[in-house]
């Protein structure tokens, strides 16, 4: 009688599946500092040995502003505060990979980037609200928004979300899979390059989302088990 193996999924199906599979690991958990996180059989571990159980919140960076929500209505240490109030000691923190590869997005100023989308109203808020960040380049406001959650010991997850800052998500955008209009593989590695590198010595920045949700008519199996 012929029998068949077990089918064992690729690394890279394996990483995917287990990177979503932590979103939900947030039951019965306690604010935490930051802390050095490593992996012990299927837990996540910090220094002692002791599992540390994320209870993750999203925050959206990733659209067409490219800003962190929310700026243009409370202070960003309010914002952050208040995740860590409610229980919450993780955030995902979206960001377009075009942040930081891109020089007509990377150039801009947060004024500049809401001036260029006619967002007059939103800007008036963030100079009320947090005016610390209007001059700031676009990658150095989300540094800002990164080290307050630090400040309220909050960890944080960097998602590359998308490749060109916008909406998410569509099976058409260009931001689905490998080799669509706005994915090409080299630069989404030179993204998540810098990105690591630039957050590297920041210590409750514990982890990063490779992408989200891939998806879209060109996906297929020989890519996905490279």
């Amino acid at each position: 009688m012929a029998t068949t193996g077990r089918v064992r999924p690729s690394p890279l199906l394996a990483a995917w599946l287990a990177l979503g599979f932590a979103w939900h690991c947030a039951l019965h958990h306690a604010p935490a500092a930051a802390v050095t996180l490593s992996t012990a059989s299927r837990w996540v571990v910090d220094e002692a040995g002791d599992r540390v159980k994320l209870a993750c919140v999203n925050w959206p960076s990733h659209l067409e502003p490219m800003l962190a929500e929310g700026l243009g209505k409370r202070p960003v240490g309010a914002i952050a505060g208040d995740v860590a109030t409610m229980g919450f000691n993780c955030v995902r923190l979206t960001w377009p990979t075009f942040l930081v590869t891109n020089a007509s997005y990377s150039s801009l100023t947060v004024e500049q980037s809401f001036q260029r989308l006619n967002l007059t109203e939103s800007l008036a808020g963030i100079r009320a609200n947090n005016p610390a960040v209007v001059d700031l380049k676009l990658i150095d406001a989300f540094k800002a928004v990164v080290s307050s959650l630090g400040e309220n010991n909050v960890m944080v997850i960097l998602d590359n979300h998308v490749s060109k800052p916008g909406w998410c998500c569509d099976n058409a955008d260009g931001n689905g899979f490998f080799g669509d209009g706005y994915f090409e593989p080299d630069v989404w590695v030179d993204g998540l390059t810098k990105m690591a590198t630039m957050f590297a010595g920041v210590p409750h920045v514990v982890g990063m989302s490779l992408r989200n949700e891939l998806r879209g008519p060109r996906q297929n199996s020989n890519d996905w088990y490279k």
